[in-house]
């Protein structure tokens, strides 16, 4: 199994990192009466199942995402990482320790984080100030561990490679297989929560549900999400007033190929022309990625400029617009297509129609269907958390 590197929150703040690193352990405190010695299923969910009844019942106050975040970290310290996983602790100074794994779970009642494994810490720390923006902004994450395998080759120069048995190709191998681990369609609900946070709601598309042949020239067909923007303007009359002189002005449609990563120049073209295929029906068309590579920024620069097709990375909060997309004007024969093709596209068009069309007084009431019937978004930070650690997202 690859090596997995984790930061793990030692207590509030990183209150227990010196003491941890004297005493050559890391551990939590969730559920601290309970040994698990015999409780550690191989599975998160099983172990889920069982303890997050017992931790509601002793904070009743808490929500159920509460619960699995919760126990969910308590697993992967105990059980989910291995013998020879990396883990960054901070201290609260602004440093990381630095360790591995090396030894599986033991229990210490009646002391601090009292679920337990032994850890060889390093001599050497790392600053905070060191680290590049993103491994940042990843190691600072909510909650009392997160895995940021993705920045294994830059964690490693930092410690200089103290751990022989890892070299660079080793890490970028890893690194790739990590975001494997990850299916592209569960980035749509992350997607589509910060598109919501900005205004515009958003549809999965899935081409399987088309009419006529489901193979892979579909791809170049349909959008994997569309999306619309209503005007920024909350009140009802100033809406009615813009709806009713410049109908066209009070939305606007988007169309999205979300990717996982781009990482050679023959994946940005294909995925580039892939989304000037399939949304040259919409205001505007962007090609939206999880990772992409530095080296591609000249490029993603000259096909934009070229063709107009805007590009976004994103992440598991928010995202950025590199480059922006040109607007353009509806093609309503491709709009035509895509309606006979699918139900789910047709549909969110009638919504967004009914949207543009109702009188002020229905105005409320059309908009709530419209976001019945777009895709679920994820409501509050713990959510996020929970929904990327089921599905193996780095967060």
């Amino acid at each position: 199994m690859a090596k997995r590197y984790n930061r793990i929150m030692l207590g509030r703040g990183g209150m227990y990192a010196d003491q941890c690193r004297k005493e050559g352990f890391v551990g939590v405190d969730f559920l601290s009466d309970i040994d698990f010695s015999d409780r550690l299923t191989e599975s998160l969910q099983e172990f889920n199942k069982t303890h997050v009844p017992l931790w509601l019942k002793t904070h009743p106050d808490k929500s159920k995402t509460s619960a699995g975040l919760s126990c969910g970290f308590t697993w992967t310290v105990c059980k989910g990482l291995q013998n020879s996983d990396v883990v960054l602790s901070p201290n609260g100074r602004g440093e990381y320790y630095v360790g591995t794994i090396e030894s599986g779970y033991y229990y210490v009642r009646g002391e601090i984080l009292p679920h337990r494994r032994k850890v060889n810490w390093l001599e050497k720390t790392i600053s905070k100030k060191q680290m590049s923006e993103k491994l940042q902004n990843s190691i600072g994450s909510i909650g009392t561990c997160c895995d940021v395998t993705k920045y294994a080759n830059e964690i490693e120069a930092l410690i200089g490679n103290t751990f022989a048995d890892t070299s660079n190709t080793t890490i970028k191998t890893d690194a790739k297989a990590f975001t494997k681990t990850f299916s592209e369609r569960s980035l749509h609900a992350l997607f589509c929560t910060a598109l919501r946070n900005r205004n515009i709601y958003a549809k999965t598309i899935f081409h399987e549900k088309s009419s006529g042949k489901s193979d892979s020239a579909q791809k170049w067909v349909h959008p994997d999400i569309i999306g619309v923007e209503i005007d920024r303007f909350e009140n009802e009359k100033t809406l009615a007033i813009l709806k009713a002189t410049e109908p066209r002005e009070a939305v606007k449609l988007y169309s999205f190929e979300l990717k996982k990563s781009i990482d050679s120049d023959s994946h940005l073209k294909q995925y580039y022309f892939q989304a000037l295929s399939n949304s040259n029906w919409a205001n505007y068309g962007y090609l939206v990625a999880y990772e992409i590579s530095e080296n591609l920024n000249e490029e993603m620069g000259r096909l934009n400029a070229a063709f107009g097709i805007g590009v976004i990375l994103m992440n598991s909060r928010d995202y950025q617009i590199l480059f922006p997309a040109k607007e353009r004007s509806l093609d309503y024969n491709t709009i035509e297509k895509l309606n006979n093709l699918n139900k789910d596209f047709e549909s969110f068009l009638l919504q967004v129609s009914n949207f543009i069309t109702a009188e002020e007084r229905y105005i409320n009431s059309v908009k709530s269907s419209l976001v019945g019937f777009c895709d679920p978004i994820l409501q509050n930070e713990e959510e996020i958390e929970y929904y990327c650690s089921k599905n193996n997202i780095p967060y």
